[in-house]
Order: structure tokens, then sequence, then C-alpha cells
């Protein structure tokens, strides 16, 4: 079953989505906006840098802007989500940094958090106007934050089943992915051979160690071309050391 967007609403600050079926950027282990993720029905494992763990109905997944994640879809037909996408806004941009921290899943939601995206859910599919649906998406964004704010230490799953040599490589390609480095060199660095490197790396994260490096250079560059950088200057910032490699690249992660 393809993706089919139920409902959809998207502003310049946010997008909010209800959706059944194979997501349309399945591959987009990165963005460069935070996502709240409301998983509503089907059977989804949930991969990023600090956790490993299969989903349950009602489950929010709180994933900040530029982080790695994966969601393994074991049945599309009967995947069903809440999505809520947003931007570092100038009025809350600083509630955002306090709750977006890093990835986190809440599994068991208090009663008014399942009853305020029931809500979202009224609103987007109503007949109200788009500027008094923005006010009321908006609204709820902020109480969605407020509350996670308040809860930060209780209900929240994280490090599970990510191994410490994971975790490290992890670290070392974020705060390296704009040199030149292979999983060689990242192995040499944590003192471990290539193979069991990239190994552990595919099994625990479902990604290559290769692709885990493209896709972060490409997230980047989609940043810095916001930023108003050209995109020849954009890859050579991030690590693309030669153009055409990642024009053919983007090309095909953007899917044109």
């Amino acid at each position: 079953m393809d993706n089919s967007f139920v409902y959809y609403f998207e502003t310049d600050d946010f997008h909010l989505k209800y959706a059944q079926g194979e997501p349309f950027l399945k591959d987009k282990e990165f963005h460069n906006y935070h996502e709240f993720l409301i998983f509503l029905e089907g059977k989804s494992y949930f991969i990023s840098k600090n956790i490993q763990q299969e989903l349950t109905p009602g489950s929010i997944v709180l994933i900040p802007k530029e982080q790695f994640h994966q969601f393994r879809i074991s049945d599309s037909d009967k995947y069903k989500r809440c999505v809520l996408g947003f931007s570092e806004t100038s009025e809350i941009a600083e509630l955002i940094k306090q709750v977006m921290t890093e990835v986190k899943i809440i599994y068991s939601p208090n009663n008014k958090i399942t009853n305020l995206y029931k809500d979202l859910f009224e609103i987007i599919k109503s007949e109200l106007d788009d500027n008094t649906k923005k006010l009321y998406i908006k609204a709820s964004l902020i109480q969605f934050l407020v509350y996670f704010k308040e809860s930060l230490s209780s209900g929240i799953t994280q490090n599970i089943n990510i191994s410490p040599v994971v975790l490290e490589a992890i670290n070392y390609i974020d705060n390296n992915f704009n040199k030149k480095i292979s999983v060689n060199s990242i192995a040499k660095n944590l003192y471990i051979s290539p193979s069991t490197l990239a190994h552990k790396f595919s099994k625990e994260l479902n990604i290559t160690v290769y692709q885990y490096i493209s896709k972060k250079r490409i997230n980047s560059v989609e940043k810095l071309v916001k930023e108003g950088y050209t995109y020849s200057e954009a890859a050579l910032k991030s690590g693309f050391y030669d153009y055409s490699s990642f024009y053919r690249m983007y090309k095909k992660s953007s899917g044109n």
C-alpha cells in the first residue's frame, strides 16, 4: 500500500499529517526539522543513535532535527501515525531547545496528551479556515512542548541495545562527517577491525557505515543551501570532495 495522507496541513513553520501506509520518505533518516511522531497502529521497530525498540500503539517518538532515526515497518498497510514536524520559530525557540535534546520515546502519555492529538485530528479534518487551523495547531504544539518539558524524567526510554562501539562510531562520524573518513579510518580510531565495525554497525542500525556518512552529509548540504550556500559550496563543506559523485547521490536520495 502506498503512503496515503488521510489528512495533511502545512505552513512555513510546521506540518501536520495523519497517514497510513508506506512512508513517502522512507529512506529519509535525517531531516532539518523537529518531529513528534505518534504511533497509532501497526507494527514498527524504531532505531536511532540511542534507542532500539519496538513501538506500541499510543507511544510518542520525539525526534530532534538532524538526528539519525529509522522506522522498520513490518506491515505497511496497517502502519498509521500522526506526525507533527516543526522548525525553531523565534517565540518558542528556547522551549524547543530545552525539549528536543535527543531522540526519546514516551510509551504512556497521560490523558491530556492523548486528548490533545485527538483534538488535532478533529481540527485537521474540519472545515475551519487555514488561519484558524494554524492557530489551533500552534497552540497544541506549545502544549506538547510544555508537557514534554515537565515529564522528561519519566516514561522515557533511551540507550537500549546499542553497543558502546557503535555509539562511539556514530559520535565519531557526527563530529567528522565533513572530513575524509571511511570505515577503515573510523575503525582505526576506535581500535577495532573494519569488518567488526561494519558488521556491528549495519546489524544494530540497519544501515551501513557508508550510507550513514552519506546521508549525514546530504542532510548537511540541505541545511547549508537553506542558509544561502550554493550546492557546490555546501557539498564541499559537508565532506563531498567530488561534486559529480555528490550530484548523482543527491539526485538519487531526492528521487529526482
